[in-house]
């Protein structure tokens, strides 16, 4: 089974030519220049689109798809996310994660499942918070530090921690 990571989502129709504007959704937009293929999946339906040309304009991305020629021809499109397969993801230093290998990674301090990471809060230059719920439902932080996260494996989709007393308990 092919997994796929999204890296923009389309917001609107551009111009009369058939354009869409995507809200980036990547930290590495270079890779559209060697894209020639993508997904986009909206509302459990996907089209595989080919890529005729792309620039970036405010902040977004304008892209043109081969076919589409008109306003028309891409409203199904507008609200989709524009997806790669995760094989075609630009590899990241040893220790640094995409945000969606961490989702889903069970907790375990000592062995001990605490919980599963169900998201992540940004804390801007310092870095990033997981937010795990517990097994009760109840939600708990833990920052991403090298002294709090002893490993991260998301191939087998769990994290070690470490944790000062306290942190998952006093809630």
């Amino acid at each position: 089974m092919v997994l796929f990571a999204s890296i923009a989502r389309i917001v609107k129709g551009r111009g009369v030519r058939g354009e869409v504007a995507a809200e980036l959704w990547t930290d590495f937009p270079e890779r559209f220049s060697s894209l020639n293929e993508i997904r986009i999946s909206n509302d459990g339906r996907e089209y595989w689109e080919e890529i005729e040309k792309h620039w970036f304009h405010k902040n977004r991305i304008i892209l043109k798809f081969r076919g589409r020629d008109r306003l028309e021809d891409i409203e199904e499109l507008i609200g989709g996310e524009v997806q790669i397969p995760d094989d075609q993801r630009v590899s990241l230093p040893k220790g640094s994660y995409y945000h969606s290998d961490l989702i889903g990674c069970r907790i375990l301090e000592s062995g001990e499942l605490m919980g599963s990471v169900t998201g992540i809060l940004e804390t801007g230059a310092a870095g990033c918070n997981l937010v795990v719920t517990r097994l009760d439902g109840r939600e708990f932080m833990v920052p991403m530090v090298r002294e709090l996260v002893l490993d991260v494996d998301v191939s087998k989709k769990e994290i070690q921690v470490d944790l000062p007393s306290g942190l998952a308990t006093d809630l």
